[in-house]
């Protein structure tokens, strides 16, 4: 027997997977630009060519999985949500691991976290956005302090650290207000759709 409960339950799954595919095509655009940026980044300041190799390896991993979710898209076939969050992880490693392997805090790669965090919090809810989050913010906090050059640099780390949860407040609260307005306009036309029908039985 289904209670409310479950009902509600289904409802918020339903809702929370339709917020999820309208924020997948932000997700994949940010992916493809991670990945033309940091081809462009390894290319322009090249490191050892060992160093070099593993970066371009792991960026080519990185597109493959992308095209391979784009396909998906295109095809109307939208991956299930565990796939999208093992997606995103993954290029919070990818990211995390270029950053560690060129210098840590001194790497400017950190800059591809600001389109990757936004990226998953336009796509994802509050609670996955904040989890997501709050870890990459911890590991790059430990990666900063193993590599600070000096004690007057920790300030700067903390500024990235406030960035990257700003970043992700702001396209969380972007995320909330777009799906509380798509809900509204799809209970709005539901209600315009049961007026019709009484009129044409009255």
């Amino acid at each position: 027997m289904t209670t409310v409960k479950d009902t509600v339950n289904e409802w918020k799954l339903q809702h929370t997977l339709e917020d999820m595919q309208y924020g997948q095509i932000v997700t994949i655009t940010a992916r493809w630009i991670l990945v033309m940026a940091g081809v462009l980044l390894v290319l322009w300041n090249p490191e050892p060519l060992g160093q070099m190799r593993f970066q371009i390896l792991v960026l080519l991993l990185l597109a493959v999985a992308n095209f391979n979710l784009h396909a998906q898209l295109l095809r109307k076939r939208p991956a299930k949500a565990l796939i999208w969050y093992a997606a995103s992880v993954g290029d919070l490693v990818v990211i995390t691991t270029l950053v560690a392997t060129t210098g840590g805090f001194d790497s400017n790669i950190f800059t591809f976290f600001f389109p990757a965090v936004l990226a998953l919090s336009v796509a994802f809810s509050t609670a996955i956005t904040f989890l997501f989050t709050g870890s990459l913010m911890a590991v790059y906090f430990m990666i900063g302090m193993a590599t600070l050059p000096d004690s007057g640099d920790f300030q700067i780390l903390l500024v990235r650290l406030l960035m990257i949860a700003a970043i992700a407040m702001c396209g969380n609260l972007y995320w909330r207000l777009e799906g509380q307005r798509r809900h509204e306009a799809e209970q709005t036309q539901a209600e315009l759709k049961s007026q019709i029908e009484k009129r044409r039985k009255a």
